[in-house]
């Protein structure tokens, strides 16, 4: 039964009075500016007359069509419904800044109360919102007391609906939930606009509107209501509410912009760790489900990445910030419209678009480093100007000198040996300072971040413009100390190689900035998103202990700087095609480039190997490396939707086109000194290179002195590049609103090429050429249960591929060991079939349980092994071919939360995941393992406290992996193990009004050691302090 409601509410703008007529109308139902609106129905009809609570202090009566209106700001809520005194129903929901919200309340006679939250942004896209949860809008249009027949009724915003009211000026019409300009048009009587209406979700509303003649319209007096509307509010069944992961098609995890705030990570490698089944290795690199690398692909607005690190084919994901993320989808079952190379997941990063109104954001902290922060550390003697903002202002850049005389020399033979000293002492002596280490106090941790963003409408073309721009600066002090290295030999390394103990202190300094613009107009919306994010990492690290066989007393450290720079342009559309709005067009162009400068990595050593106390310079090892990476990355793609229906079966076809090119430059030039072993001295009273490098001892002759030695091997620069096409179709049935069938194939078509030389370069140059086209067919069934409970089923085919570096001779340095590492041309490509079953329960938006199976059957898997040597070439790895590998798991993921009061103002709630792993490798030999990087467990605890009303918010993190085999052994030596760490951090904050916030993050709270074993005795392990950060939050 329907209610008849009235109300001045809404303060609409509209078009010249002078006009054709006057449209009269009250209010519409809600004020855009009241972003929260409650609606509670009781046994099928209006609850009006009981009292709804926000937040523990905002009460108000619902009105006769049972609804209630809120300003609303971003974070937890909590709402309490009364009768009298007494709580019927409470619950809590999460909103982001700027989000509008639109709660359904069923009170049930007989069993537990029921709610939904549709939770949207006024400013989303057309695509967006003509798939979202619908409302309904009927009602009669009258001028001077008589029905107004073939009045054209319509709202506008992205999604386009109308009606043409009938002989008895009746209209009705249905149009997805949102804000919308809305107007009434008659030949005779003209049009009237009624901006910032708002079509609430599973709402019926029936407006009734009066169109007054020009005339009337010209004796209106100032005081008189220009809007009039009569409402009648009904409830439509409500049709579900929008939810990535409840209404995914495939397998999915989804961390929001609310979450990761909650979480208190800085950026999005920190974050994915509370995702079931996920770790993080380095800080940087994501594996889901025990898989890494090569079979997890990364996208970033639906555009591939390049990878800033030449050691790894997945992007590293500390590029960025948290900040700058609307979303993180973490898909784990693949579906053709994925790229093939998902078969561990693909994380899609979705970064931050433009507002619905204008504001920003400002933030500040400080923080501090056990073990660090005041203390003294190790630096790099080089210092540029602008090393506060991580850019090396020349101060490490290759000597050009160096360079020239390196050139140079490859012609000696044409060259006397007068012109051939003069050369390798001028190439000498450009290269000898900056070897030592120097030490400062280190200060505080810095961080900072601004925001903001507007959005403008555009009225004579019918759309709106946006933008959001962010910046973000970080630096921050790291240690690992307590650090022991070892190396061993032997089948079952029972024979002690190296013994070192170590310290390294590294200086990160993090700057990124986004720029995102958008417009939509009609049914299109166009965005242009800008992305620059750099890493600069400055390290040094001291090694003391015993080297070699006969374990000789040894001193030796490393001085690095690193940059790694992302840059990306993306021009994108999405537009609404038909006139019933069945197809849906997307479309991407992205530009990008991944560079990685390391410019003057030093590396030196001392060896005691006399009697008397004094250490030897071991000149041979003395050396400077200047590495120069560019990875530039052309994305592509068109991709179509089309719905449509015939009785219970609701069906889409999708297929779509991606172009991926990409193109690496990777230059490496090592300089270093040669002779001097017989003429010089090489004793070191004082530990400095000056003692026995220095321009008396240069003398450009092997044989009296030191000359200049380009150590440069020819393999060390490659070139490459890559190509992938793809094409795929996909169809999606859903019947009767509980079973959905989807089944695609993909196909793509590969080609890497990569040029560079031998070893020694006495072949000439080396192609490597791998070309594969894959057909990659998916299918997917899930069963709707019930409402709350639904089963997924899912079987697919993906591959795996190395890396440009993986397949060149190529050689670079891994950061976590310290080692080299070599590619491998002969490398081939894995098949991988992947099965997958998911049950689902959903108590609220916020309650949830769910358990799936994974299985995952691979072919020819890529592994990183060991090479066991003894000295500086036992301490280098590289890439193979296994005969086949298989994983199975199972994972858990649930939330409760628990009220602590009627008004569920204070609450707690216990998130949990959990995944075990079993994996195997057979080798070519026939013998078997646990695959590289698949950790035998892992399992994340979030405990959370929130006090809504005081503004208090408590959040314990929690998180731990089992065994994880980093490197593997080869030829009988046993596999490098990650052991088992507990990770616990504590995030506390505190709101002290709606736009001001303060934050404290404990990291690291056990500092317990992070340890590498192999055949059971330690191979490295160090600790990195504790952390202690505090900041504040400012929204405006």
């Amino acid at each position: 039964m329907s209610l008849m409601h009235r109300e001045a509410r809404m303060k609409p703008s509209f078009s010249q009075i002078g006009a054709a007529a006057v449209l009269i109308c009250s209010s519409a139902l809600v004020q855009a500016a009241d972003e929260l609106v409650v609606q509670v129905s009781r046994v099928g009809a209006s609850a009006a007359g009981l009292t709804v609570v926000l937040d523990g202090e905002v009460s108000k009566p619902l009105d006769a069509g049972g609804f209630a209106y809120f300003d609303l700001a971003s974070g937890a809520h909590s709402v309490q419904i009364l009768d009298g005194g007494r709580t019927l129903h409470s619950f809590r929901f999460n909103t982001a800044d700027g989000q509008l919200a639109d709660v359904l309340v069923t009170l049930n006679a007989e069993s537990e109360a029921s709610t939904s939250v549709e939770s949207y942004f006024a400013a989303e896209t057309a695509a967006q919102r003509s798939r979202a949860v619908t409302g309904r809008l009927t009602g009669r249009v009258e001028s001077r007391g008589a029905p107004v027949v073939g009045a054209v009724v319509a709202l506008s915003g992205g999604v386009e609906r109308s009606a043409v009211t009938d002989q008895n000026g009746v209209y009705a019409l249905e149009a997805p939930r949102g804000i919308y300009s809305l107007s009434i048009s008659h030949p005779d009587l003209g049009t009237q606009k009624v901006d910032d209406y708002r079509v609430i979700a599973s709402a019926e509303k029936q407006s009734d509107f009066v169109l007054r003649s020009p005339a009337a319209a010209q004796s209106l007096a100032i005081g008189v209501p220009q809007l009039e509307e009569v409402t009648v509010i009904a409830s439509l069944p409500a049709g579900g509410m929008q939810d990535s992961e409840r209404f995914a098609t495939n397998v999915i995890n989804t961390l929001d912009v609310e979450q990761l705030a909650r979480f208190g990570d800085t950026d999005v490698a920190a974050s994915v760790i509370r995702v079931p089944s996920v770790t993080v290795q380095d800080d940087q690199f994501v594996f889901i489900r025990g898989l890494g690398d090569r079979y997890v692909s990364s996208t970033l607005n639906g555009a591939t990445l390049p990878s800033t690190n030449p050691t790894k084919r997945s992007v590293p994901l500390d590029l960025f910030p948290s900040s700058m993320v609307e979303q993180l989808d973490i898909r784990k079952s693949y579906l053709a419209s994925m790229p093939g190379e998902s078969t561990g997941g693909n994380l899609e990063i979705n970064t931050r678009t433009f507002p619905n109104e204008r504001g920003g954001s400002l933030s500040l902290q400080l923080g501090y480093v056990d073990g660090v922060t005041l203390d003294d550390a190790y630096v790099d003697p080089a210092s540029g100007d602008f090393d506060v903002f991580g850019w090396d202002d020349g101060a490490r850049q290759r000597p050009a000198i160096a360079y020239a005389v390196a050139q140079a020399l490859q012609y000696s033979d044409y060259y006397g040996a007068a012109v051939e000293r003069e050369l390798g002492k001028l190439g000498a002596n450009a290269i000898t300072d900056g070897f030592q280490y120097d030490t400062e106090t280190a200060t505080p941790d810095l961080s900072m971040g601004a925001n903001y963003g507007d959005v403008f409408d555009l009225p004579d073309w019918g759309a709106e413009f946006g933008f959001f721009v962010a910046g973000n600066y970080k630096n921050e002090r790291g240690v690992r100390k307590d650090g022991i290295r070892r190396t061993y030999g032997g089948v079952d390394a029972s024979l002690l190689l190296d013994d070192y103990t170590f310290e390294q202190f590294d200086n990160d300094v993090d700057a990124s900035g986004l720029l995102s613009l958008g417009l939509n107009i009609g049914a299109s919306s166009f965005t242009a998103n800008t992305i620059v994010s750099r890493v600069t990492s400055e390290s040094v690290r001291v090694e003391e202990g015993f080297d070699g066989d006969e374990l000789n007393p040894s001193i030796s450290w490393s001085i690095e700087w690193e940059e790694r720079q992302f840059i990306s342009q993306q021009l994108a559309g999405e537009h609404i095609l038909g006139d019933d709005e069945s197809w849906t067009l997307n479309w991407q162009l992205t530009g990008s480039r991944a560079e990685r400068y390391a410019p003057d990595r030093r590396d030196v050593r001392f060896d005691l190997q006399g009697n008397d106390g004094i250490y030897n310079l071991q000149v041979p090892e003395l050396t400077r490396r200047y590495d120069d990476l560019v990875d530039d990355n052309l994305d592509g793609s068109v991709d179509a939707n089309y719905l449509f229906s015939n009785g219970n079966l609701e069906s889409s076809l999708t297929f779509g086109v991606n172009g991926i090119s990409r193109e690496r430059d990777s230059d490496s030039d090592t300089y270093g000194f040669g002779g001097g072993l017989l003429a010089i001295d090489d004793n070191a009273p004082n530990l400095a290179v000056s003692d026995v490098v220095n321009s008396d001892t240069i003398t450009g002759v092997s044989s009296t002195g030191f000359s200049f030695q380009d150590k440069t091997l020819p393999s060390d620069s490659y070139d490459a590049e890559m190509d992938l096409n793809s094409v795929y179709v996909s169809y999606d049935a859903l019947w009767n609103l509980k079973y959905q069938l989807v089944v695609g194939v993909r196909y793509e078509e590969f080609e890497q090429i990569t040029d560079t030389f031998s070893l020694s370069g006495d072949q000439g140059p080396q192609q490597s050429v791998l070309a594969e086209d894959s057909v990659l067919p998916s299918l997917s069934f899930n069963w709707f249960i019930t409402d709350e409970q639904q089963l997924r089923f899912g079987i697919s085919r993906t591959v795996a591929r190395p890396d440009f570096k993986e397949t060149s001779n190529a050689t670079f340095y891994d950061r976590e060991f310290n080692f080299r590492v070599r590619g491998n041309p002969n490398l081939q490509v894995s098949d991988v079939t992947n099965y997958d079953v998911r049950w689902e329960k959903y108590w609220s938006d916020q309650e949830s349980l769910s358990v799936a199976l994974f299985y995952k059957d691979m072919t020819d898997p890529i592994e990183r092994v060991v090479q066991p040597a003894s000295g500086t070439a036992g301490n280098s790895r590289t890439f193979q071919n296994a005969e086949s590998g298989e994983v199975l798991g199972v994972e858990i993921d649930g939330r409760k939360d628990f009220a602590l009061d009627d008004s569920f103002t204070r609450s707690f709630f216990v998130a949990t995941n959990a995944s075990l792993i079993d994996s195997e490798v057979t080798l070519q030999n026939a013998s078997t393992r646990n695959l590289q990087g698949a950790p035998d467990y892992t399992f994340n605890l979030i405990v959370g406290y929130d006090d809504i009303a005081q503004g208090h918010e408590l959040t314990l993190l929690m998180n731990q992996s089992g065994e994880t085999i980093v490197d593997v052994g080869v030829s009988g030596q046993p596999d490098v193990i990650l052991e088992p760490r507990m990770d616990v951090n504590l995030v506390y904050r505190y709101s002290l009004s709606d736009t001001f916030t303060f934050r404290v993050k404990l990291e690291n709270l056990l500092d317990s050691e992070l340890e590498f074993t192999q055949g059971g005795n330690i191979f490295q392990s160090y600790k990195r302090g504790y952390e202690v950060k505090a900041g504040f939050d400012w929204e405006f």
